[in-house]
């Protein structure tokens, strides 16, 4: 598991937007990997398989962190926290980039997120991302080439909207 913590932080933090939550999400999809060996088939890497639990257990996170702050917003009128979280592992000067990276990653839709973090976040290959995604790798192929152009999208309304 530590060969595979980098890339976990890393797809945790995109994943689920917050790298204050990325150890917590590793943490607890790392324990319930070591829990799970004995449903491990050997039909992915353990790189991929433990990856995936990764994801789905940021993407629980993230849903469940979106549900609680609706009715905290909604019944006690508080504001969202402050985004200003600090990047796992990232020096000072690079803050302000990781930061609009996740904040661009959050604005994505799910299934684009999913697939850019895998492959570009994580560091997956594409086999390895379609093995974690369970698709085959034509699917990893085109759901990137779309998902990037949509962030490609975003990053030039944002320049447009601040520039």
């Amino acid at each position: 598991m530590r060969r595979h913590q980098r890339a976990a932080l890393r797809l945790a933090a995109a994943v689920s937007g917050s790298t204050e939550e990325a150890r917590d999400i590793v943490q607890d999809a790392f324990v319930q990997g070591f829990r799970s060996l004995d449903r491990y088939r050997g039909e992915a890497p353990v790189r991929s398989w433990l990856l995936r639990i990764v994801a789905n257990h940021a993407k629980n996170v993230l849903r469940s962190t979106a549900r609680r702050r609706g009715r905290e917003d909604r019944f006690a009128g508080l504001d969202r926290p402050p985004a200003d979280a600090d990047p796992v592992g990232q020096p000072v000067v690079d803050r302000a980039e990781v930061s609009g990276l996740l904040d661009m990653l959050a604005a994505l839709p799910e299934r684009d997120r999913e697939v850019l973090a895998l492959r570009f976040v994580a560091g997956l290959s594409e086999a390895d991302t379609a093995s974690t995604l369970g698709v085959p790798v034509g699917t990893v192929k085109s759901r990137a080439s779309r998902a990037l152009a949509h962030a490609r999208e975003l990053l030039e309304d944002r320049e447009r909207a601040h520039g």
